[in-house]
Parts: C-alpha cells; structure tokens; sequence
C-alpha cells in the first residue's frame, strides 16, 4: 500500500507540478483555466502543434472519464440501492435495466448542469480548494496520525504534522483566492454561454 502511495504522489507530482510550473513559465498570470483556450488563443496562431492539441483533447477527455467513474460511483450506489433487487444477479435484466436508466439520466443531467455552468472553472476552484485538498491531502494524514499515534515512528508523525499544516494553509489560501476570482468573474457570467473562460 505504500508503494502505491508513494508511486501515485511521485507521478502527480512528475506530471501535475511540471505541467503547471511550465504553464506559468510560459503564460505568467495570463493562462486560462481552460488549457485548449491557452493553446488555442482567439487571436494570432495556436501556441502548440496539432498534435499536442489533439493529445491535450485526449488526456481531457481520459481524466474526465476517470473523475466521472470515480465521483459518480457514490451517486450510482445510492440509485442503485433504491432500484436494485438484491436477490436477483448484478448483470439480470431486473437490475441491469434500471441502472442503464439511471446512470444515463444522472449523465444527461451532470452534462445539462455544465452546460447551464459555463463558468464551472471557478466554481471548480472553489469545491478544489474546500473539498478536495482536504479530502486527499489533511484528512489520510491526519487518520494515519490518529490510529498510530507518535509511538510508532515519531519521524513519520511530525511529517504528517507538517503535510496536514501545509495543505490546511494551502486549502485556506486557496479558498481565498478561488472565492475573490468567483467574484471578480461573477458581472461576466452567463447561463448557456459559449465563452467559457
């Protein structure tokens, strides 16, 4: 289990910091939070060969998939425990029918409220820097620190102490800022707009 740790926070951290470092290299504060918008400006040349955006796309559309198989699995679980008869197999037709159903209408409806949310960006930065970075970043540690108290390994006890004041800062500066750039953005929002920003 730790390996897996360790190896899944080397590659977030090979591939989300490298990115974002180079990104504010490249583009300073005036990147987008939408990435195809900084590659792909409304004036003057795209910023990156065709295939870079095409595999931008790709990647976009994989995390997406990722990010809705992992989030939406609560959803499914709590329609499925209204519909399912659990006497009956997981791939019957009692069951299997009504789980297309409903998986396809909480899809058709994710997809309606992003599409009525053009400005979610914002709002992502907002739920990201409440939910998400103490979700994975404060709470692990601070379970960790509770079930093995300081006797197990002092060492790993103070790092984890260190990591969960680190993030919870990071969560509230973050929470801050997110919120200001909600405001500031807020006289240009518009429902069903195309101009995503």
């Amino acid at each position: 289990m730790f390996k897996g740790l360790v190896l899944c926070y080397s590659v977030i951290l090979v591939t989300f910091y490298t990115a974002s470092a180079s990104g504010y290299w490249a583009f300073g504060n005036k990147s987008n939070s939408n990435i195809l918008k900084s590659l792909m400006p409304d004036d003057g040349p795209a910023l990156a060969p065709p295939i870079v955006i095409a595999l931008a796309v790709l990647f976009i559309l994989l995390q997406l998939f990722a990010i809705g198989l992992v989030y939406s699995q609560v959803a499914y679980e709590i329609m499925e425990q209204q519909s399912a008869d659990v006497n009956q197999g997981m791939f019957s037709k009692r069951n299997l029918i009504p789980r297309l159903i409903l998986r396809t209408l909480y899809n058709i409806f994710c997809g309606f409220m992003a599409a009525l949310l053009p400005f979610f960006g914002d709002i992502n930065g907002v739920i990201g820097a409440i939910g998400f970075i103490p979700l994975d970043f404060v709470l692990p540690m601070l379970l960790y620190n509770m079930t093995y108290k300081r006797s197990k390994s002092p060492f790993t006890y103070r790092i984890n102490l260190f990591i969960m004041v680190v993030f919870t800062g990071v969560g509230i500066m973050g929470t801050f800022s997110s919120i200001r750039k909600l405001v500031i953005d807020a006289n240009h929002f518009k429902l069903f707009s195309s101009d995503v920003a």
